[in-house]
């Protein structure tokens, strides 16, 4: 039986559920509010990563994509974002969390493939 989360439907409600653990990390603020502190926020900027990869994923796929399809397509997305380098000449916390969540949330999906099999 093939996981449901491995459809169009269950990606987008798994962006549903990085957006609100982003919502969560962010406390009672808005990435921009947080973001002109000028401190780090790397959990928040982990689960943005999520959505952003997860949101790249979804508008790539067809909505009649089979599993296999949706794991192929994650895997490319992984390579995409595992090629990408900070902005500008300095590591940065933020932007190393961000690049992290979207790896992250392509390799979730890779792994339910292996355990739906």
């Amino acid at each position: 039986m093939t996981d449901s989360r491995l459809t169009k439907a269950g990606l987008v409600q798994a962006r549903g559920q990085a957006a609100e653990d982003w919502s969560r990390a962010l406390g009672n603020s808005t990435s921009c509010a947080v973001t002109k502190d000028g401190g780090a926020h790397p959990a928040g900027k982990f689960h943005e990563g999520r959505v952003a990869a997860l949101s790249e994923l979804s508008r790539e796929i067809a909505d009649d994509s089979d599993a296999r399809r949706i794991v192929a397509g994650s895997a490319v997305v992984r390579m995409r974002w595992a090629g990408r380098v900070t902005p500008g000449a300095r590591r940065d916390r933020d932007w190393d969390a961000y690049r992290a969540g979207g790896i992250h949330a392509m390799t979730e999906i890779n792994a339910m493939l292996g355990a739906a099999s």
